[in-house]
Order: structure tokens, then sequence, then C-alpha cells
């Protein structure tokens, strides 16, 4: 601020700033959605219609590039308007102090210069000279007060300046040449960079973003902010809002592909010096984001029940291996919502079976409610370490044992959990899935706590689900579902360290027909096996077959 800072002040208006603020806030949004209809109706199109050659790569490239400037307009955009919003709020703020201060002083009878100085009234021409009416009691209380409202009046002519020199700074970190001078890597990431320099200028770099440990708090909390804030939040604190649950889950995939982006674009920009990986793991981790956004792009489609949402990313966690949360089709919109969680193996590099999968049980679940017209959306939960395939070199026992299961369990409740808190006054008819050791999480989670909330439970292939009986799942046995095909391995495994054998008649619910081959063949195109879970997605009965006693041999 310049001139007379205690006459600006007392000038100042706040909406000048929240105006342009508005003007950068309306930009932002703006730049959102035009990237969204870019990647829905032009770039994901173009990549189904399996374009390539030199051309197609060209043309890629300066497709994404156009994405990635509207992203860092949109981060940039929104920037710009936190800080002027900020500066404008404590401005306002310490105009207020300060008039509340200057009315004080005039109601006492003191006396305010032009420049915020604080006097006593003169004294009489009679009082000058009368010792008693300078020192009288009244005059030194008067006196007293004039130093406490000076502080006041100091104290908020130093906030405005201090916004103002704080406003100053955040601004000047964000520079149009990274638009009209642009890199080809770390654009993206400077953005990212920048947000939180603007956030650490004016003190905002702890801004109060729930813990992600109750899904309906973290609704109210997501409600309670108007759409600008919501906006702030998406733009400037992706890696916070992508992994909470109760979200939307399009807010979620909003922030979780900023993120994917913005880290991406780091990658490419830097290298495994300094970053405490090995130019393996370096290399290891970019070739793997760069898959799963291959993957996204593929699968980006203006067509609503095959839009895929990015919900949950952690490209870091599990040494790497990473976390990742993809739907086929909105959650909060469906009538019928299917949570599969993958076992052995399953990395984010696993991404594009996962979709495929997914993809396969949302259009098994579609025919089987053929002429309803109800949605359906089918999750790939990857939210948990899965167990490493075991190999003659490194073997791994990890697949034996139920403490990965026990470790996601909690995990898994609590995304079902805020599934449901999602969807409203929309409920789903919610069905979780698990195949292989993603059976072992499935049994885990819904015996633990209150369970899982799920409508059906279904164990594809499973070699135990840590309980002895369906009953102890927390759901009716009815709505426990099992299959796994006469060739299928992991019989062998079955009723040994991870719990009862659930195809055993004993352990309770029921067996749904399968007609597949192996360990990975139940979502066979037009196979009974596939039909049978899309019927049990939502809510019909499937082909049941009766359950297996098993006679452990006798005495040799």
């Amino acid at each position: 601020m310049s001139g007379n800072l205690f006459e600006l002040l007392i000038r100042f208006d706040p909406a000048g700033l929240h105006d342009a603020a508005a003007k950068w806030r309306d930009l932002s949004t703006g730049a959102q959605s035009a990237e969204n209809r870019h990647r829905s109706q032009v770039n994901g199109p173009l990549r189904q219609a399996k374009w390539e050659g030199a051309d197609a790569q060209k043309a890629f490239y300066t497709l994404n590039r156009t994405e990635q400037i509207l992203e860092i307009l949109r981060v940039e955009s929104a920037a710009f308007a936190l800080t002027l919003d900020t500066v404008a709020e404590r401005m306002y703020q310490a105009q207020t102090n300060l008039k509340n201060a200057v009315h004080r002083a005039e109601e006492q009878g003191l006396v305010v210069g032009a420049d915020g100085t604080v006097n006593l009234p003169s004294l009489g021409e009679g009082e000058r000279n009368d010792p008693d009416a300078v020192s009288s009691t009244e005059r030194r209380a008067l006196t007293t007060l004039r130093g406490d409202v000076q502080e006041r009046i100091n104290k908020a002519l130093a906030d405005a300046q201090q916004a103002s020199d704080q406003g100053d700074r955040a601004l000047g970190r964000l520079d149009a040449g990274i638009l009209t001078n642009p890199r080809v890597f770390g654009s993206a990431a400077e953005t990212a960079a920048d947000a939180r320099g603007v956030a650490a200028d004016l003190g905002l770099v702890d801004p109060y973003v729930p813990e992600n440990k109750d899904p309906q708090k973290v609704a109210d909390w997501w409600k309670s902010l108007t759409p600008d804030q919501q906006s702030t939040y998406l733009a400037l604190y992706p890696d916070r809002i992508g992994q909470l649950d109760g979200l939307p889950a399009a807010a979620r995939d909003e922030a979780n592909r900023l993120v994917l982006d913005q880290q991406l674009d780091e990658l490419k920009a830097g290298n495994a010096r300094g970053s405490g990986m090995t130019a393996e793991e370096y290399n290891a981790r970019e070739q793997t984001l760069m898959k799963l956004k291959d993957q996204l792009d593929v699968h980006d489609t203006a067509v609503e029940d095959k839009r895929v949402f990015l919900l949950g990313l952690d490209a870091k966690a599990y040494g790497g291996d990473g976390k990742v949360i993809v739907a086929v089709g909105n959650p909060d919109t469906a009538d019928h919502t299917a949570v599969l969680v993958p076992g052995t193996g399953t990395t984010i590099d696993s991404t594009g079976g996962q979709l495929a999968r997914a993809s396969d049980l949302q259009e098994a679940a579609k025919q089987a409610s053929k002429g309803t017209n109800q949605k359906v959306s089918v999750i790939s939960w990857l939210g948990y370490d899965a167990p490493e395939v075991p190999v003659q070199q490194a073997p791994n026992l990890s697949v034996a044992w139920d403490a990965r299961a026990q470790d996601g369990a909690e995990a898994l409740r609590q995304f079902t959990q805020g599934t449901r808190v999602a969807q409203g006054d929309h409920p789903s008819h919610l069905s979780v899935f698990g195949h292989s050791y993603g059976t072992t999480l499935v049994g885990a989670a819904a015996a633990g706590g209150a369970g899982l909330g799920a409508d059906e439970i279904v164990a594809v292939a499973s070699p135990g689900l840590t309980v002895d009986r369906a009953d102890q799942l927390h759901i009716d046995p009815n709505h426990f579902w099992t299959g796994r095909a006469a060739d299928d391995n992991i019989s062998m495994a079955a009723g040994y360290t991870l719990g009862a054998d659930p195809v055993d008649d004993e352990f309770g619910g029921q067996r749904f027909e399968v007609d597949t081959s192996g360990h990975s063949g139940y979502w066979d195109d037009g196979s009974k096996s596939l039909d049978n879970q899309g019927r049990i997605i939502v809510g019909k009965e499937p082909t049941t077959l009766p359950r297996l006693t098993f006679n452990p041999p006798g005495p040799l």
C-alpha cells in the first residue's frame, strides 16, 4: 500500500477485489469445464477409434498439451481468486478494527489525526496553567485510553500492510509466462508449486480439511462450503480432496486427475537425483503413471454410463505398487453399484485390466436388467497392498496369510460407507465382490466393525474369507454368493490358513454356477459365470449349484 495508509484504509472498499476475484474464479471454472469437454468429446473418442501413426502421435501430443494448458489456467486463476479474496477479507477486517478504534476514541473526546495519531483533547486556556487539571484522575485515565486506542490503530494499520504485502508476494508468483513461454515438461508441476507457494505467502499452509475417518463428517463439511470454495479446494488442494471418502464421485475424479497430471509432469521434468528413489524406481513410477493416464484417456467418453471416475490414487503407497480406485459409471447416481476387490499381483499397472473387468461386469448387469433403464456402476477398488505373486527366485508368503487383508479391512469398510453417504437420498443396491486374495480382504472387512453395509457379498475364486461361516460376515447368508471353476488351482489353498473354504456346505450361503476355466476366466464374454455375476449385481437370482462337502481322506 502507498500513500497515507490511515486514509487509504478508512476509504477501502473490498467490493473491487471481490469482484476481480469472482472474474478469476469464473475463468478457473470455465477452464475446468472446457477441459472436461475436450477430454470426453475430442481426446477420448479419438483414442477409442484407435488412430495410430506419426500424425496421430503429433495430434495426441497437441491434444494433451491443450488439456494441460487448461489445467494450468484453472489452477493459476484459482490462486489469483484466492489471493484477492483473502487480501480483501483481511483488509476489511483491519478496516473494521480501525474504525472501531477511531469511534472509541471519538466517543471519549480523543482526537485522531489524518495520519492516525491519537491526541488528548486540548486543555482550555485556564486549564493549561492549572497543575490539578493537567494531572487530574480523568486526564490520567484519558492518557491511558489514548495509548490503548493508538495501539489498536497501529495494529489495524500493520495488519492491513501485512495483508497487502502478502498479496503482493503471492501475485508475484503467478506469471503469464507459464502459458506464453511453455516448456515441454514441468509447467503443470510448476502450477502445483505456485499454488503451494501462494498458500504459504497468505499463511494458508494448512487449510482445514477433515481427516479421512468419518465419511459423514466429510460429506457434511463439503456441503457446508459454497460452490466457489469447493472449486478453490479442488484446484489448489487436489491431493487432499481426492482421497476423502464421502465426497461426490465427480469431485474426487476431478481432484485425482489433476494430481495424476501434476505428478506425472513433475516426474517427466525431473530425475531420480534428490527424489529418494533409485533411477530404476523413478522410471518405474513415471511409466506406471503414464500407463494409468493412457488407460484413462482411452476410456474417456461423453457416454454417461461409461464415464470413468478416478476415485483414489496414491502412486507412492506400498513401496511403489500404489493404490488406485476407478469406477465405470457414476456410483452416486447408480441404481446398482458393485465394488470389486482384486487379488494377488494387482498394482496400478493392472488398471487397464481392472477397467476392462469392471466394464464387463457392468455390461452383464445391464443385460440382466434389460428394459428397466436402471443405471449400474462397477468400481475396481485397489485400496490395499495386494500380495505380490510368489516367484521361485523371490518367494513371497504374504498370499498365504491374512495380514494384508486385515491391514486393508478398515479402508474398505470406510470406502463402502463413503459410497453410501455420497449416494445420499438415492441409495444403491450395493454388492461387494472379491476375487482370489481380494475375497480374503472382503471377508476381513465384512467380519470386522459393523461390516460393509452391502446388500450382497460375492466371493469369486476364494482361498478363504478369514471366517468359518457366512453368517459371520454381517450379512444374511442367503445374500452371500461364491463361485469357483472346477479347474481353478486356488482350490488347493482353500480352507487352510485364510479361513474355511466358502464352497463347502458348512460355510453357508449360496454357490452360483461357474462354466469357465482357470483362475481368471470368470469374466469371459458370453459365459454363465459372467451372466450370474451380473444378475447378482442387479439383485436377481443367479443360477445356483449345490454346495460341496469336503471329506478328508481316512487313515492310511
